[in-house]
């Protein structure tokens, strides 16, 4: 096959997950014009959870005071800005099934749409600039990143796109997804978590030499 081979990438990931965000970074460097981004939703908590600082709910989960967390988070710091990519840890969490269901209404667009609706969502909520529960913030991320506003609000006003948000979670977890990223190239090669730029290049590659 040749450079120009189109290759499609389904991408399963969660707003708030950091290696998410850092390694759909990654991937978009090591795509070129000939390959489409498919992002899937795979929500870490699928319960929902309740609102609060990332800080504090990282110490609940994995022990430690606020300020061990956060100076254990320091290598993902590194690892974003690296990337360019604005990030603190000084965010908001909770439920995601919103902003997956804006994703999800981008995609009835295009996959490009949806790919900027999430990744304007993971630069708000990562660069501590946007509260991934508050609905008008989404919205306003969504609709920048093109999403038509009218349709954004008749999203979140409802549970529309909820059983396809869903539905792909369990996709994942069939194809032994048990966290994310979870990336699939060409529909043939799986990608369990996050890589770096020149393993997606090589990968994308492998898939067009058949």
């Amino acid at each position: 096959m040749s450079s120009d081979t189109q290759v499609t990438i389904d991408v399963w990931a969660d707003i708030v997950c950091p290696f998410c965000y850092i390694g759909e970074a990654r991937l978009r460097k090591a795509a070129d014009a000939g390959v489409t981004i498919v992002p899937r939703a795979f929500q870490l908590n699928p319960e929902g959870g309740e609102r609060r600082p990332a800080l504090e709910y990282l110490a609940e989960k994995f022990g430690g005071t606020i300020e061990q967390v956060e100076a254990g988070q320091q290598r993902i710091v590194d690892l974003a800005v690296a990337e360019g990519l604005p990030f603190t840890n000084d965010r908001i969490i909770g439920d995601t099934m919103p902003a997956h269901r804006l994703v999800a209404e981008a995609a009835t667009a295009s996959a490009d749409l949806a790919l900027d609706v999430r990744e304007a969502i993971q630069r708000g909520h990562f660069g501590g600039t946007l509260d991934i529960t508050d609905h008008a913030a989404l919205l306003d991320a969504a609709v920048e990143a093109g999403l038509d506003r009218a349709r954004g609000e008749a999203v979140l006003a409802s549970d529309e796109h909820a059983e396809v948000v869903t539905g792909e979670h369990h996709q994942a977890a069939a194809m032994g997804a048990t966290g994310v990223p979870f990336t699939v190239v060409g529909e043939r090669f799986g990608i369990p978590g996050m890589v770096e730029t020149d393993q997606y290049a090589q990968v994308i590659a492998r898939v067009r030499e058949g």
